[in-house]
């Protein structure tokens, strides 16, 4: 009889060596309930402005996923077949789905303010349980969005990898590909935007060289969206056929639907053999401690466990101390960054009059604050990352890697609640003032030069007196207005001040809350991990004790058990072999 995937699932889940781990039971678990939905999920990833939304909007033929310049999808957006349109998000904090307007769900994807966005339309690529997820762009292995994408792709069943065919793979485009075929084996690389790169077909064929060398059996398409929905709005095939989507819709019915079996087959495979590679590994280890001759493997566990008390006391001061160089870092980050700002401000206006220019500059403010606060937010994420993997690294090379979802939350509510910069009283002088001005100044000219000309016999208003009082008068004029230009200026530059203050103090309250929150959730993981491990460095000092004081036939019983599992691990691994060579 053979096997299902879920069959060998369920047999290694009750292999008492597997039972042991509760990160692979935890990791089998999923997997099995993943193959269980009838769904087939195809995640679609790649780097930030790649063409992934655009390239869902084009095979779907619909505008559901943000593709404008200045914004991209912060969110997993799964798409799947209904008879009749619907959208609906899950908000930060909530598990049920709010019904949103289908002509806002892209809106709501760029906006920052959604977990995650369920969308049904009806199209036939989506028939028999195909369902497509958009997932956030990712930036290396490290960025908040990678970490959402990441998400995705260990419940996916194939994989649309997306790169523009304006350059190259990148080496952190192959190390993300590398990275996936671990998590799925089953990935399509898509070579989107051929319509703006003349070079296309040479760079397509550079990626598939890079893609050999890298070891990865990947292949690859080349796709044009743009030409794609010029296609559909003109029901025009020779189109259609040149933006290369058949390719892909080919992909997609007769690799990823018609042999969705052997795709979870594959899966599974790839995971069952993972599995059982580790637990084998440990074993194989503690079988080697069964040999009297060498009894020192209660002393080499008494070391690792004293070894591990160490690594918590470091672990926890990196933790403590790298959170507080962290707040004070990013805190001058930002300042440093709105210090730049404030300088551009006041050489503009010492030139510029801000009655004329401050529509045009607040523009300009709220764009670079916004970009600055963003940056200030990025490089935050990097760092929190960077601090997570160098705790990790504390622990034994099985536990690398191990980081959690940080969780760290954007800053584009603060800036909302923020709201513009408030324009101040930067109205110039009215006529009025401007003509009162005028005659004192020419009033005390004209009547000090018309008493001097009076001394030589000369009336009191003469020409001389009223050229003297034009003059005076246009002088006093012109120096009230640079006064008031000054005025304008001085007053400019303090709102500027003010806001940008305000600024600061919000976002580094928010800031230092999400740090603080980071902080809890690294703690509160590595002392979970910790425990685990101290757990385990138990289990095999009792077992080490207990074998020191056997005698020869408890050693000779427990060889005979690990030999049975290893045995069994080894008959498991080789059917879930055959499970991926099954047709």
């Amino acid at each position: 009889m053979t096997m299902t995937a879920l069959d060998v699932i369920d047999e290694a889940l009750r292999q008492p060596a597997i039972g042991r781990r509760r990160d692979l039971t935890s990791r089998l678990s999923r997997l099995r309930g993943r193959l269980a939905d009838p769904a087939i999920r195809v995640v679609v990833v790649g780097g930030l402005k790649q063409g992934k939304s655009q390239l869902v909007n084009a095979l779907l033929g619909a505008t559901l996923c943000p593709v404008h310049d200045d914004v991209a999808s912060a969110a997993p957006a799964v798409i799947r077949h209904a008879e009749q349109p619907w959208a609906a998000v899950v908000r930060p904090g909530q598990q049920r789905l709010e019904p949103v307007e289908l002509d806002r769900i892209a809106e709501e994807i760029s906006g920052g303010q959604v977990v995650r966005a369920e969308i049904g339309v009806p199209r036939a690529v989506l028939t028999g349980g195909l369902v497509i997820v958009d997932t956030p762009g990712v930036d290396g292995l490290r960025s908040e969005h990678t970490s959402r994408t990441l998400a995705e792709l260990a419940e996916a069943d194939a994989v649309l990898a997306v790169t523009d065919a304006l350059t190259e793979l990148s080496p952190a485009e192959l190390q993300f590909l590398r990275f996936a075929t671990t998590i799925c084996p089953n990935v399509l690389g898509v070579l989107t935007k051929t319509d703006l790169s003349p070079r296309w077909r040479a760079h397509l064929e550079r990626n598939r060289m890079l893609v050999a060398e890298a070891g990865l059996a990947i292949p690859m398409v080349a796709v044009s969206s743009v030409l794609r929905e010029r296609a559909l709005a003109t029901s025009d095939q020779d189109v259609n056929a040149e933006s290369g989507f058949p390719a892909l819709v080919s992909y997609l019915e007769n690799t990823v639907k018609a042999q969705a079996g052997l795709l979870a087959r594959r899966s599974a495979s790839e995971a069952i053999l993972a599995v059982t590679e580790q637990v084998s590994l440990g074993l194989r280890a503690e079988l080697s401690t069964q040999d009297p001759s060498s009894i020192g493997g209660l002393e080499d566990a008494q070391r690792a466990a004293e070894l591990l008390r160490r690594q918590s006391a470091r672990w926890q001061n990196m933790l403590m101390d790298g959170m507080a160089d962290l707040m004070s870092d990013v805190d001058h980050d930002l300042r440093e960054r709105t210090r730049i700002i404030l300088r551009h401000t006041d050489q503009a206006f010492d030139k510029a009059d801000p009655a004329k220019t401050w529509d045009a500059y607040c523009d300009w403010l709220a764009d670079k604050l916004t970009d600055a606060v963003l940056r200030n937010y990025d490089w935050t994420v990097e760092r929190t990352h960077w601090l997570a993997q160098r705790i990790a690294e504390q622990f034994d090379e099985e536990s690398r890697g191990t980081i959690p979802d940080l969780g760290l939350r954007d800053p584009a509510t603060v800036l909302e609640r923020m709201g513009a910069l408030l324009t101040p009283d930067l109205a110039p002088p009215g006529i009025a003032n401007k003509v009162i001005t005028g005659l004192r100044g020419s009033y005390s000219g004209m009547l000090m030069f018309g008493l001097l000309t009076s001394l030589m016999g000369m009336p009191l208003v003469n020409f001389v007196s009223v050229g003297a009082g034009a003059v005076m008068g246009a002088k006093t004029l012109k120096e009230e207005r640079d006064a008031q230009l000054k005025r304008r200026q001085a007053v400019a530059k303090t709102a500027v001040q003010r806001h940008i203050d305000e600024l600061v103090f919000q976002v580094g309250k928010h800031s230092r809350d999400a740090l603080r929150q980071v902080q809890r959730r690294l703690r509160e993981h590595f002392t979970e991990q910790a425990e685990q491990l101290q757990d385990n460095l138990s289990d095999t000092i009792r077992r080490a004790r207990e074998l020191a004081s056997a005698d020869l036939a408890a050693r000779n019983q427990r060889n005979q058990s690990i030999a049975e599992e290893i045995n069994t691990l080894v008959a498991l691994r080789q059917r879930a072999q055959a499970l991926a060579l099954t047709s």
